[in-house]
């Protein structure tokens, strides 16, 4: 096609509108679907410049409109009008795939509109489903928390961000009934939680999106939608991504971490296991779901604020130990899988790195709890990780929990001693100048150095690592004790 009968097929294509019969509208979306179907990005900014993304949402708009007849005689084909909800959004996330700044030109223009249709499309479908999953058991219906008496609006900021705490979702102004788990209903997951994905890459509209009402609610219901098969893992990661790029905003960090049941979601996520036994699309959703929720803590653990409330949470520090500690995979020679599985132990330890630069007292509860569990972690990773960036982000972490409270409890530990050892000496003896991990070893060292006094118990394991790291000074030492020995014999 050349780009002369492109742009025509672009400046017709916005003529499709509500006064276009079913079968008009489902040819003219199957026209746009074998078009918009590609991955060049320049063509894709083009079909945004041409208004295209304009054109889907009012018929996205129209569409939802008419799932609200409910009064005989008039009955709304829902089936019908979720397929066409479902070929709209496959178009619309095929347009998105443009640049960033050509999405945010998008987003700017349609972009509240958007959400507040896609915010019901995930809400409704996932609670349909949980009906189904649930119908045989009343008592969990009834436990359910009773909608908001009062509506959201924008002169009303602070009451809406209280109701949203209140209750994670902001239920729809009427009641649709989509159905369950069909073909297009999954694809309707996959592609609306896509395009939130796509929103998500414009750092300009991150607080916008995250601040969205009801928004960050349904992306969580539908993460922990159970089974975890009742919804496509597709929608999952999407939905994951965009939470984890959310938190990259300083302005979402502080308000995310507060949203009701957001850490404790991750937290789930990063600890499910992968069984051997399982589909192999199965076993990469897994992987690929506790990379992005390790990358999410991360990006949440950097205002001093939230550190102190993440380094409280027990669970979440063993969940990031855990990955830290995830070397092996279950296909020893997937490559993709090798790689995942690194960037889940570099998020997860950088996490931990972030984590420990927490105040004081969450310094002694991290090195104390467990008796010392986490040192012991982090010790491991030291030791045994082959990836250098990785060691480095430990011996960080290290340095940050080195504190004159915290030395006598690391000195205690021979592990950690023998991993400074390794990497503050070469085996000839020699300082160590070109290890990356050596500042952190160096000044967690100068940290024990002055906070262990040679009348604790743990001294000598100092001792030894002094002697290591300086041979001649412990030999001159050890000539001066013999030699004022020597000087006490009479002859």
């Amino acid at each position: 096609m050349s780009r002369t009968q492109y742009l025509r097929l672009l400046w017709m294509f916005p003529a499709l509108n509500t006064s276009m019969s079913m079968e008009e509208r489902l040819d003219s979306i199957y026209k746009a679907l074998s078009t918009f179907d590609h991955d060049d990005t320049e063509i894709h900014n083009l079909e945004i410049q041409s208004r295209v993304d304009i054109a889907l949402v009012k018929m996205l708009t129209f569409l939802d409109f008419k799932t609200g007849f409910r009064r005989p005689p008039i009955a709304a084909n829902i089936d019908a009008i979720t397929k066409e909800i479902s070929l709209a959004c496959q178009a619309l996330e095929m347009v998105y795939r443009a640049s960033s700044e050509a999405v945010e030109i998008s987003f700017n223009r349609v972009g509240t509109d958007l959400m507040q249709i896609i915010v019901l499309l995930i809400d409704e479908e996932v609670k349909a489903r949980m009906q189904r999953f649930t119908q045989e058991s009343p008592a969990s219906a009834a436990s359910a928390p009773p909608p908001p008496t009062k509506s959201l609006s924008e002169n009303d900021d602070e009451d809406a961000m209280q109701q949203m705490r209140q209750r994670s979702v902001t239920p729809p102004p009427y009641s649709n009934a989509w159905g369950v788990g069909d073909w297009d209903r999954d694809m309707m997951l996959r592609k609306a939680s896509k395009i939130l994905g796509h929103f998500a890459r414009v750092g300009s509209a991150t607080r916008s999106i995250a601040h969205f009402p009801g928004l960050l609610g349904s992306i969580l219901n539908l993460i922990n939608m159970r089974p975890y098969d009742a919804v496509p893992w597709e929608a999952r990661l999407s939905c994951l991504w965009t939470i984890a790029n959310l938190a990259c905003n300083t302005d979402n960090m502080m308000m995310m971490i507060c949203t009701p049941g957001l850490v404790n979601s991750l937290v789930n996520v990063g600890f499910r296991q992968v069984e051997l036994m399982e589909p192999l699309e199965k076993i990469m959703e897994i992987l690929r779901a506790r990379s992005i929720a390790s990358r999410a803590i991360l990006n949440l653990s950097w205002p001093p604020e939230n550190k102190i409330l993440l380094a409280e949470n027990a669970a979440l520090i063993s969940m990031l130990s855990q990955l830290a500690l995830e070397r092996r995979s279950p296909y020893s020679r997937s490559k993709t899988m090798i790689d995942i599985l690194a960037q889940t132990r570099r998020y997860a330890v950088s996490g931990l790195r972030n984590l420990a630069a927490a105040p004081r007292r969450s310094k002694i509860a991290l090195c104390e709890n467990n008796n010392g569990k986490l040192l012991d972690i982090l010790t491991d990773v030291a030791l045994h990780e082959e990836d250098e960036s990785i060691v480095e982000l430990a011996f960080a972490a290290i340095h940050n929990l080195a504190i004159h409270d915290t030395a006598e409890i690391m000195v205690s530990k021979p592990d950690l001693i023998l991993a400074l050892k390794n990497h503050l000496v070469t085996e000839g003896g020699q300082v160590n100048e070109s290890s990356h991990p050596k500042s952190h070893a160096s000044s967690t060292l100068l940290v024990l150095e002055r906070s262990i006094t040679p009348d604790m118990e743990c001294y000598e394991n100092l001792r030894e690592l002094l002697d290591a790291i300086n041979p001649v000074d412990a030999i001159e030492e050890r000539s001066s004790d013999e030699s004022d020995g020597a000087g006490v014999v009479e002859v």
